[in-house]
């Protein structure tokens, strides 16, 4: 006899098999020149793919692109595209067999339970998901390449939020996660075989909060990390922005802000991989996890003097394996907000203001081409201050625009709109990872919706030629 679960799960399957139909209209599979920006499922939920703590939600892996993202039930789903023929399959829902063992309610409530997808060096597929202070679920594919087949895979923290996966040196593979809550602190995970069993336990970078509480406002400082890995994969870079976990006065805006707007400040360091240690960007060893006295001393970037930034920055590495990063910072409202490339000069740190955005939340990626020409995707817009609400809740934007700098991001100029239709909502910019060795920079993922009730739909946008 079936449960209610697996009837609703049935049900939800039916659903994307029609919503199938109409997006394979949509995207005119037949037509010998496809559009760019393609839809592979409509039925998202809020975050339906990660903002730039959580990656990657595609990984690209002997010819197939595989994407996961979070379902308007919260459950999480997986289709693969043929890169040649540029078609989509048919999404499976990952969720098949462990119903008995889910929280339904907060799978559907809890958006940090999204997906990320990655590889190991046997070419199976791995996924991590339903992870919020909670050890997720490790699903590995029964055949390599092959994403329509799961079982399940080893644990290996009780506490996972945000996990972001890297390969990285001698072919191991890192996980960089945060434990506990808001005020938790972030560690890495190294596992020899891609993810199938892993070295011990996690290894602290970030504790803002730690003892002894020095720091201006440490005993309620959290942080929110994203990483890059150095082309030899000895090199972690970890830039972070400071939460402030307790109601604090916004002298800049005269009132006391809200869990999404109370971020600012942005930091950098690096992680030697091999021997562990933690170092600022002039090489200066800095003392791991590192606190908050420590972190304004030696690592602060940008004191942005209460202006938000509420997410981690793109990192990108340039042709130095030095970082440049990309992120929004509000401006006349804690909303109100304009990108920002920041990069080393000297002995300082230049930020150089690209486009206007409508919120502090909204998504970029930063990369850098082999003619060192910096590209920037983001999400940008003007317009009224956006209600936070529904799929609302985290930001949007009107349009999805590429910048390009060719004099080191001193000077930026509007480049390709990758916007499908004007008039719908846009968030959450994505890499696509191939086979973790490096990111696509001719593909992307990101999401859209009409109405802060509606369903998200995914877009793949392929410019390759």
């Amino acid at each position: 006899m079936s449960t209610p679960l697996q009837k609703r799960a049935r049900a939800g399957r039916f659903w994307i098999s029609v919503a199938l139909i109409s997006l394979a209209a949509l995207r005119g599979l037949a037509s010998s020149s496809p559009p760019i920006a393609q839809p592979f499922a409509d039925n998202g939920g809020l975050k339906m793919l990660y903002d730039n703590r959580q990656y990657p939600n595609a990984v690209a892996l002997g010819g197939k692109t595989h994407i996961v993202w979070r379902g308007m039930d919260g459950f999480p789903y997986c289709a693969s595209y043929d890169m040649k023929a540029r078609t989509f399959s048919e999404p499976v829902s990952l969720i098949d067999g462990y119903e008995d063992e889910i929280d339904v309610e907060k799978y559907r409530t809890d958006h940090h339970f999204a997906p990320v997808i990655w590889t190991d060096a046997d070419g199976y597929l791995h996924t991590l998901f339903g992870c919020h202070r909670t050890t997720g679920i490790h699903l590995v594919s029964t055949r390599p390449g092959d994403s329509t087949q799961w079982r399940r895979g080893i644990d290996f923290s009780e506490s996972i939020s945000y996990p972001k996966i890297h390969r990285i040196y001698d072919g191991k593979t890192l996980v960089y996660t945060r434990y506990s809550g808001h005020l938790g602190f972030w560690q890495y995970h190294i596992s020899d075989d891609g993810g199938n069993r892993w070295q011990g336990g996690g290894r602290p970078v970030v504790n803002l909060g730690a003892e002894p509480q020095d720091g201006k406002h440490a005993a309620f400082a959290g942080s929110y990390n994203t990483t890059a890995v150095s082309a030899d994969g000895k090199r972690l870079h970890v830039a972070f922005i400071w939460k402030v976990e307790d109601p604090l006065f916004n002298t800049r805006y005269g009132k006391i802000l809200g869990d999404h707007t109370q971020r600012y400040n942005l930091y950098y360091l690096y992680i030697d991989l091999p021997t562990g240690k933690g170092y600022n960007y002039e090489g200066t060893e800095v003392e791991l996890p590192l606190r908050k006295r420590i972190a304004d001393e030696y690592c602060l970037v940008w004191d942005t003097d209460e202006r938000t930034a509420a997410v981690g920055p793109s990192i990108c590495l340039d042709e130095n394996g030095d970082p440049k990063f990309l992120l929004p910072v509000s401006e006349e409202t804690p909303h109100d907000s304009y990108f920002y490339f920041v990069a080393r000069d000297g002995d300082e740190w230049r930020k150089t203001r690209i486009v206007k955005t409508l919120h502090p939340f909204n998504a970029s990626v930063l990369q850098v081409d082999d003619q060192g020409v910096y590209r920037a995707f983001m999400i940008t817009g003007e317009g009224p201050e956006v209600v936070t609400e529904g799929m609302d809740e985290y930001g949007w934007g009107q349009r999805v625009e590429e910048w390009t700098s060719s004099d080191d991001g001193h000077s930026w100029k509007r480049g390709r709109n990758l916007t499908p239709r004007p008039g719908k909502r846009y968030q959450n910019i994505q890499i696509i990872s191939d086979n973790l060795e490096r990111d696509f920079q001719d593909m992307f993922l990101f999401y859209g919706w009409d109405e802060p009730a509606s369903p998200g739909v995914g877009y793949l946008w392929d410019g390759r030629d």
